[in-house]
């Protein structure tokens, strides 16, 4: 029953993504990276703003990216004075969206009481989202160091070891989104001792002489 209720929850939630959900989610994304990271750093500027897409079908649509990352650093500047400007783009759906949707689909088929499967689901979304704003911070940064825009100007190891590791995050993105929901429903669940009624119990055999 707890895999068909978790399955349940988690295709509905897959369902309304293209039904104007996700639309509603982008913009939450976006905000989410404006207030994060729009004045992190004095000499750089960071904007999340909708990326116009050309996808003609609904799974093009979900794995393209659907939200530009514009940085300008007032620090550079070209020979013409023009601040040097870079864009990358990145997808809700992949970052934010599914993750999210697969954590709330395991705490809600756990089966719990509703009050603390509440607390369970604010303590899991809050330490998703430290993820997910994590991961923006590696793109970001990985980005900048290695386009020239550098936020930090970092060192070449450091450079390197920073763009390994934005490399490694976007290859393995699919991955990422159902592994991190797991790993941390399994946290929240595992402290309550709630794991233990989802794990199959053992028979007592008994001996009839």
């Amino acid at each position: 029953m707890f895999v068909l209720k978790c399955v349940g929850v988690y295709i509905v939630c897959v369902i309304l993504l293209f039904t104007g959900v996700g639309d509603g989610y982008s913009a939450y994304f976006r905000g989410l990276g404006n207030f994060l990271f729009g004045k992190r750093w004095e000499n750089v500027v960071i904007s999340f703003v909708p990326k116009n897409s050309q996808q003609t079908t609904l799974a093009e649509g979900h794995r393209a990216t659907n939200i530009s990352v514009r940085i300008d650093n007032k620090d550079y500047h070209y020979a013409d004075g023009r601040p040097v400007q870079g864009e990358l783009g990145v997808n809700s759906h992949l970052q934010g969206y599914l993750p999210t949707a697969l954590f709330l689909a395991l705490i809600l088929a756990t089966p719990l009481g509703w009050k603390q499967r509440m607390k369970l689901m604010g303590v899991g979304l809050v330490l998703l989202h430290v993820f997910i704003a994590v991961l923006l911070w590696f793109v970001i940064v990985g980005y900048t160091e290695v386009s020239g825009i550098g936020i930090y100007r970092f060192g070449d190891v450091m450079k390197g070891f920073v763009s390994n590791v934005v490399q490694v995050a976007l290859v393995n993105q699919i991955g990422i989104s159902f592994v991190v929901p797991m790993l941390i429903w399994l946290g929240c669940i595992a402290v309550t001792g709630a794991l233990r009624t989802l794990l199959p119990l053992k028979e007592e055999s008994t001996d009839i002489r």
